[in-house]
């Protein structure tokens, strides 16, 4: 064979090597691709898995206002008034404090920013005296958190609590302001369960309109739809809770807002727990007498619940836990004869109605319904 005839036929093996080496390598690299997207979405549905939320899909409509003529009639805000922007929990952003500033002008009120609402570097002096000026000042009327977070039990703690029911003044916000509804609640002083910052950035509509409303006095009267786990009857109290970790915390203090001598229908919520944070604060507030003295209950919104809780699934406990509200149901509530309602629409998910706190509502229940309505009025 000739040497040209060798190089023309190495030639064209060397073409075919080549050309399957680099088939190869495309269909590997599509493999390996393919192989990448399918766990890179693996990936993504765990950690969309990971977290669930409850109540926050409850149908519900305000099926009419009632202009609140109670003896707190005068607690509420009109046109004009001066509201007092503070965070007596987490320090809040920028953004978030003009966010709420600009939102309570566009309400028709003239808010006054608190010394230290956005100050890096305050203390816990420093937020109580943003509480404590709100509630001195006579030109101020009523106060409005930018944010929760944490620590607002710690200023309540060192506040002057007298100044609660000397001023009459309501404080909006919920979540770590939980511990704000229970100190006005025991100083006899009603206060607004409802979106900070967000009412003027993120809430819905119909919400933002409740808010608004209820800031002024007109109070919705809901009605919600059932779920698998209502406990159907009718009871009357005051309103008192919010957010379960914070009940926990304030739970047999000097203003625990269970301790008034009289009913209460029980409130809560709570976000980013698993089942071991909630079955330990339920713990706390069973054995503090807590849901056994409630008249009622109501579950809100527990939103990006973690169910990854190790053991503590169930599974010695009559079978998995399918949900918190399951959990607490089963392990908690069952043997409660009280009207319990699960899914009220209120808390951190995106939809948070308005509820006023420390005064006396009516929840009923049945078996495909329940409806809130304050009734502290018609006495």
């Amino acid at each position: 064979m000739t040497r040209g005839k060798i190089r023309k036929k190495f030639g064209k093996r060397l073409t075919v090597a080549v050309s399957v080496i680099l088939i190869c390598s495309f269909f590997s690299g599509c493999i390996k691709n393919a192989e990448g997207t399918e766990e890179s979405a693996d990936t993504q549905a765990a950690e969309e898995g990971k977290r669930f939320s409850e109540g926050v899909d409850t149908p519900i409509e305000v099926t009419g206002y009632d202009t609140f003529k109670g003896a707190d009639a005068d607690c509420f805000l009109k046109a004009g008034d001066k509201v007092a922007v503070i965070s007596p929990s987490s320090l809040p952003t920028r953004a978030q404090t003009d966010a709420t500033i600009n939102g309570l002008k566009e309400w028709g009120y003239v808010p006054v920013e608190g010394k230290y609402v956005c100050t890096v570097d305050r203390t816990l002096d420093n937020c109580r005296e943003d509480l404590e000026w709100a509630l001195s000042d006579p030109e101020i009327n009523g106060i409005f958190c930018v944010r929760g977070g944490y620590a607002s039990c710690e200023v309540v703690e060192a506040m002057d609590r007298k100044l609660i029911g000397e001023a009459k003044k309501p404080i909006i916000g919920f979540s770590d302001i939980t511990a704000c509804h229970s100190a006005w609640t025991v100083a006899g002083v009603p206060s607004i369960h409802a979106s900070m910052s967000a009412a003027f950035s993120e809430l819905p509509e119909e919400c933002a309109e409740a808010e608004r409303r209820m800031l002024q006095g007109d109070i919705p009267v809901y009605k919600c739809a059932g779920s698998e786990y209502d406990n159907p009857g009718s009871a009357e109290g005051i309103l008192v809770g919010g957010n379960q970790t914070i009940m926990m915390t304030v739970a047999d203090t000097a203003y625990d807002s269970t301790k008034p001598d009289q009913p209460y229908i029980l409130f809560l919520e709570d976000c980013e727990c698993d089942y071991h944070q909630v079955h330990y604060a339920m713990t706390v507030l069973k054995n503090k007498g807590i849901l056994e003295h409630a008249s009622g209950i109501i579950l809100g919104e527990w939103t990006d619940t973690d169910p990854e809780s190790g053991d503590y699934v169930g599974d010695s406990r009559g079978g998995q836990f399918r949900s918190v509200y399951d959990m607490i149901c089963r392990q908690f509530l069952k043997d409660l004869d009280i009207p319990i309602a699960y899914g009220f629409p209120g808390g951190h998910g995106e939809k948070n109605y308005p509820l006023l706190m420390g005064e006396k509502v009516r929840l009923n229940v049945t078996r495909d319904s329940f409806t809130l309505e304050w009734i502290g009025y018609e006495e």
